[in-house]
């Protein structure tokens, strides 16, 4: 697979929750067996949101990645094993 054709894969939200001091969206897609989330500080003081981070992980392996590209090699190596 290529970063432009996992750049085209479709995620659907899944889940989310606000809490004090973050917030937290899940994104999944079935078909590829892939899941996205993402983590957003906030200020506790001020309500103010901070940079979210995102995570991605395979559903059918458990392995979790930092970066697309990470993700993107999990993916190619998948059919490997």
């Amino acid at each position: 697979m290529t970063r432009e054709e996992l750049a085209a894969i479709p995620l659907k939200y899944t889940f989310g929750y606000s809490a004090e001091d973050h917030g937290l969206r899940q994104y999944i897609n079935e078909e590829h067996r892939i899941a996205k989330q993402v983590y957003t500080p906030r200020k506790i003081s001020t309500g103010e949101w901070g940079k979210g981070k995102a995570t991605f992980k395979l559903l059918d392996t458990g392995e979790e990645f930092e970066t697309i590209d990470s993700l993107l090699a999990g993916i190619n190596a998948r059919g490997t094993k």
